[in-house]
Parts: C-alpha cells; sequence; structure tokens
C-alpha cells in the first residue's frame, strides 16, 4: 500500500499504477501526471503533477505537487528541479495566470521549495487533515505569472 498526498488516503499499488498509467497517456483532461527518475538509473524514484482548476471552464489556473518517495534521494536537487520544470509547463508553455501549491504546515522542505520559487503564503487551512491521531493545518501558497517572469529575468 501507498499513501497518496493526505496519509489516510491509502491505495493500492495497482490503483495508483492504473492512475498513472492513465495520466501518463493523456487520458485525463484535469490533470497531467509524470514519473520522477533517478538520474543515473533512470528508475522511478517519485511523482509530480499538474492538476488544473477545472470549474471555470478554462483553464486558467492549477496546482503543482511532487513527492519525492525514495528518502535517500531528499536533498539531492529532484524537487528543484521538477519544480523548474512544472512550473516552465505551466507558464511558458500553458500560459497559466497562477499556480498553487498546498502542502502540510509540518512540511518546512515543501514550504521552503516553493518559496525559493517566489511562491507566497495565501492562507492556512487549521485542522485540514487528520493523520497520526491528530488534525494537521494546511498551508495554501501562489504564485502568479508575472511574479515567475520576474524572477526569471533576475536570474
Amino acid at each position: 500500500m501507498l499513501a497518496r498526498s493526505q496519509p489516510d488516503h491509502v491505495k493500492s499499488m495497482a490503483s495508483l499504477e492504473a492512475e498513472m498509467e492513465k495520466g501518463l497517456k493523456g487520458e485525463d483532461s484535469e490533470v497531467r501526471r509524470y514519473v520522477i527518475e533517478e538520474k543515473s538509473s533512470g528508475k522511478p524514484i517519485g511523482w509530480s503533477s499538474i492538476r488544473f482548476h477545472t470549474w471555470a471552464g478554462k483553464y486558467h489556473n492549477a496546482d503543482i505537487g511532487l513527492c519525492i518517495g525514495e528518502k535517500d534521494k531528499w536533498g539531492k536537487g529532484y524537487g528543484t528541479d521538477v519544480t523548474q520544470l512544472l512550473l516552465q509547463e505551466s507558464f511558458d508553455q500553458l500560459n497559466l495566470h497562477k499556480v498553487g501549491w498546498w502542502t502540510f504546515a509540518e512540511n518546512k522542505a515543501s514550504i521552503a521549495l516553493a518559496k525559493k520559487f517566489g511562491f507566497k503564503e495565501e492562507g492556512r487551512l487549521k485542522d485540514q487533515n487528520f493523520f497520526n491521531n491528530q488534525f494537521h493545518d494546511s498551508v495554501i501558497l501562489g504564485l502568479l505569472k508575472t511574479e515567475y517572469e520576474s524572477n526569471q529575468k533576475r536570474k
């Protein structure tokens, strides 16, 4: 069994593989999914996604997310590389207006990674998720295309 995004939402490996396969084939118009591979071996070590906000009819905004499942790969630059690629696709290719980033308040590495790319905290949802026998806050961060472009010019 694998935990997906929320620790109390457990999926079987077969279910996760079917979802990823559908996404990789482009059969889900609401989300683009990608496998993160180890640079040297090509071995899968995580996933990433762009999930469009579909309630507006036309895609203007999306949430990006990623997970490096192999702990020995944490801190090796994969998150930075993947975030850069997701933002390039979101803003340069898809011409989105805004990208969101949701995480648990305790996930300091995720918050730091988002802020490294110019995301700003927009809100907190108190006691939003329940796992490990307690409630946890969620942090919502956002980045506008104009902010992304300003950051790119400074680099």
